[in-house]
């Protein structure tokens, strides 16, 4: 893996917007566990109100997953800071903008290979989402 382009002195300064990224998402994804575990003790009443609550706590069980799968992204960019390979597309080589970076400073790629990879990615689901056409 190529080595970041970015000095000590910026290395720390991302290292700091992921940590503080990081304290944020898991104070939020505890806040959202305390209110799914708050509300299983509530007495629930007709079918209709059960059915109700059940679709609500499957979907914040979803978001808590999508939260995690973003403390799991944030910790890999640290993880490259740590080994001095942070900013370096995982896709091209190429050096990731700093402006990116800094609004998305968990990115893996420069914005142009991840337009790609989401283009790529979209075009997976739609494949395996259409029926088989015989």
């Amino acid at each position: 893996m190529a080595k970041s382009p970015f000095s000590a002195k910026e290395l720390n300064e991302f290292k700091e917007l992921l940590s503080e990224k990081k304290a944020r998402l898991i104070k939020e994804i505890q806040g959202k566990e305390d209110e799914l575990t708050s509300s299983e003790k509530e007495d629930v009443g007709d079918l209709a109100d059960l059915a109700t609550e059940l679709i609500e706590r499957e979907l914040k069980m979803s978001l808590s997953q999508g939260d995690r799968e973003r403390l799991e992204e944030i910790d890999a960019a640290l993880k490259r800071i740590k080994e001095k390979s942070y900013g370096i597309c995982v896709d091209t080589g190429e050096v990731i903008n700093k402006a990116r970076l800094k609004a998305v400073p968990e990115a893996l790629r420069t914005l142009a290979a991840q337009e790609i990879f989401d283009k790529l990615q979209r075009k997976r689901r739609m494949q395996t989402r259409a029926p088989e056409i015989e």
